[in-house]
């Protein structure tokens, strides 16, 4: 029975990456998988997301053993270089790549002020110096942003491989010098639900943003947009995050055209009743599983063409993609959408066959169990 510790910073629902892991675990479980977890703090939900492993225990609990009984340990948003050291000594590794923050001091990979996308390879000094330009934060300080991030970066390349999600970031692996030998594409399992999303709620069609509210997920570039799209709808936002506050003000302009509906701990139950679903990114959004989720819904998208969208965000099939940034394009985008209600059902249902075809229970398994054995030879 193959056996896999995943080891995480948080144990609790933070983002799509959390769901994916509990999603992933109760897979693996299901299917003959023994799957433990270890963490450095419990956040919101961590009884729901613990209760998707076999065992759970802390990082320093699983250090201080110091067994090696697993057949692959899989990092995730593990900070610390001695903990990483210790994990990789102690078996067969893998470092599971869903943002940018191992190889981006910033966390962000696109640079301040311009805010404009990043293309460039790690580089100590460079990206040690962009990263004092974040803002304040506990960690952004010269040792933490130039010594402290490399010794990090270097313990997480000597792992055995790397696990990625979307083709966009094996990419981005191998402009790091990653070999391409040492990277695994396992493309997540989507549930798609019987019924397809209706397109209307109180005879309004409502658009859905949904995700933490930070700056890096672009919803004050959608905010600008809503004052361009002419079309009566409603704009729904599901999540919260550090820039909440800042968002609501922003939104007062538009009155009862935007509506902040907080955390949900059930994603899926949001894509009901509505009529497309926006991805308006600023950064480089690794995968952005609310996409493909909206589509299992038979919900069409629209957003800005960064990242890993382009996988799934088929422009004028399952949806409309605009250049980055572009708040105008995305309101005659939405406004495109808006009135034409055939095409967008259309687009949705394509959606949806993509979603069915691509990212399935079985795709990953294999996925899991190739790597698995991959390892054994």
């Amino acid at each position: 029975m193959p056996r896999i510790r995943f080891v995480n910073q948080y144990a609790g629902i933070i983002g799509g990456i959390e769901r994916y892991m509990e999603r992933t675990a109760l897979l693996l479980r299901r299917n003959g998988f023994t799957v433990d977890c270890c963490y450095a703090e419990k956040t919101q939900d961590s009884g729901r997301f613990l209760a998707a492993f076999d065992h759970a225990e802390t990082i320093t609990e699983a250090i201080g053993r110091n067994g090696n009984e697993y057949d692959l340990t899989v990092l995730h948003k593990v900070r610390d270089a001695a903990a990483v050291r210790a994990l990789r000594n102690a078996g067969r590794t893998a470092v599971f790549i869903h943002d940018h923050e191992y190889y981006c001091p910033r966390r962000s990979y696109y640079y301040p002020v311009t805010r404009k996308n990043c293309s460039r390879a790690y580089c100590e000094f460079l990206c040690g110096c962009c990263a004092m330009l974040r803002r304040p934060a506990p960690d952004n300080t010269f040792r933490a942003n130039f010594g402290g991030f490399a010794s990090l970066w270097r313990e997480i390349r000597a792992c055995d491989g790397f696990i990625v999600l979307s083709g966009f970031m094996r990419d981005i692996l191998l402009r790091q010098g990653v070999p391409p030998e040492k990277i695994t594409l396992i493309p997540p399992a989507v549930t798609v639900p019987d019924a397809v999303s209706s397109h209307e709620t109180d005879g309004v069609p409502h658009i859905l943003a949904i995700g933490q509210l930070i700056r890096g997920k672009g919803v004050d570039q959608l905010l600008t947009a809503m004052h361009g799209v002419k079309t009566p709808c409603v704009l729904d936002i599901v999540g919260t995050g550090n820039d909440e506050a800042y968002l609501k003000q922003l939104a007062e302009p538009l009155g009862k055209k935007v509506v902040f509906h907080g955390y949900s701990p059930t994603p899926d139950d949001a894509f009901r009743g509505v009529y497309a679903g926006v991805l308006p990114w600023r950064w480089q959004e690794p995968f952005g599983l609310v996409g493909p989720e909206a589509l299992a819904h038979g919900v069409p998208l629209v957003g800005f063409g960064v990242g890993a969208i382009r996988e799934y965000l088929i422009d004028g099939q399952t949806g409309i993609l605009v250049p980055p940034g572009d708040t105008d394009a995305l309101a005659q985008a939405i406004d495109r959408l808006l009135d034409d209600p055939e095409k967008a059902r259309a687009m949705g249902l394509r959606g949806r066959e993509l979603v069915s075809a691509r990212f399935t229970d079985g795709a990953l398994l294999r996925g899991w169990s190739e790597l698995i054995a991959g390892g054994a030879e």
